[in-house]
């Protein structure tokens, strides 16, 4: 063999142990999350792996109701965060988490909001309307996706739960099923986060709900047991914590206030969600309307992605 070939080879041989020595060293935490959290913790996977290069982060994304049992049976994962604390004290009863701090652990909340197709064809103004003959409703499946918890909630509390089921067009597995449906009008309303609002500002209409009837919903936090890297795990949840965490997610339409006061049932108690919801409303008039001002003062923290909605085009537009 020539010695130029015996070069190269051992150079590709060189380069390759490189790089798989490299990629051993890198840290690799699995993250199981809700759908309902992809935007804001990818942007935070964003920002703390720049912060944090031997440290990467892989998300297990799905709706909340699935992961008790695939964490049973795998017994693997490093953090856990579904879209409603119910979820994650199914996994305080069963041992995989055992330092959960309620107080402490609560990043940021889901509002519940109310979205229609474009233009609002059914005129829906309140919950009392999803209970009219022949309003299509957009319901979330609860043994799959937390958002299906306060379907039944919300209109079980307002004594409408059984008309509002006959109303029932869709069972979703996941929250972006909703926002999809009312998209593309295959819904007249359904009720959302606010964080899943937000990504459908040109093609929705958003309708604050009441205050009694409005859901304010604990997002928590936790190390599971069996975490292999368990101090990069706590550094990432104490970002998620911090105040760098909670202002992404308050780019992304979460509620970050300490304390928001709640019932028992967790409906809201006062209006302290009152300017985030204004913000939201607002941000949708925005991508609509050329003429409507995007600054802090009318859309808050939501100015950015107002900004990037007002800039994405389709076909037809």
């Amino acid at each position: 063999m020539k010695a130029s070939k015996v070069s190269a080879i051992l150079l590709v041989l060189a380069s390759f142990f490189l790089v798989t020595q490299a990629y051993g060293k890198e840290k690799r935490i699995l993250f199981h999350a809700g759908l309902g959290q992809r935007g804001a913790l990818n942007e935070i996977k964003g920002v703390f792996e720049k912060e944090n290069p031997d440290i990467k982060v892989n998300f297990s994304y799905k709706g909340s109701g699935y992961f008790i049992a695939d964490i049973t049976r795998s017994k693997q994962g490093d953090l856990f965060m579904p879209g409603e604390e119910f979820y994650l004290m199914q996994a305080v009863e069963r041992g995989f988490l055992t330092d959960y701090n309620p107080a402490t652990d609560i990043p940021a909340y889901f509002i519940t909001v109310i979205i229609t197709p474009k233009g609002n064809p059914k005129n829906i103004k309140k919950i009392e309307d999803f209970a009219r003959p022949g309003v299509r409703v957009g319901l979330g499946n609860p043994r799959s996706c937390a958002i299906g918890i306060w379907h039944q909630k919300t209109f079980k509390k307002a004594g409408i739960w059984d008309k509002v089921k006959e109303n029932a067009t869709m069972s979703a597995k996941c929250i972006p099923e909703l926002g999809n449906a009312a998209q593309h009008r295959a819904i007249d309303a359904t009720i959302v986060w606010g964080t899943t609002a937000v990504l459908y500002l040109r093609d929705v209409e958003i309708i604050p709900i009441e205050q009694k009837y409005r859901g304010v919903i604990r997002l928590p936090v936790g190390v599971l047991k069996f975490a292999r890297y368990k101090e990069e795990a706590h550094e990432l949840m104490g970002y998620i914590l911090s105040e760098k965490g909670r202002a992404i997610f308050h780019k992304h339409a979460y509620a970050v206030n300490p304390v928001i006061p709640v019932d028992k049932q967790g409906f809201c108690l006062d209006g302290i969600t009152d300017q985030d919801m204004e913000y939201l409303v607002n941000a949708a008039k925005a991508v609509k309307n050329p003429s409507f001002p995007v600054n802090k003062k009318t859309v808050g923290d939501l100015e950015e992605e107002v900004l990037r909605q007002k800039k994405t085009t389709r076909a037809g537009d």
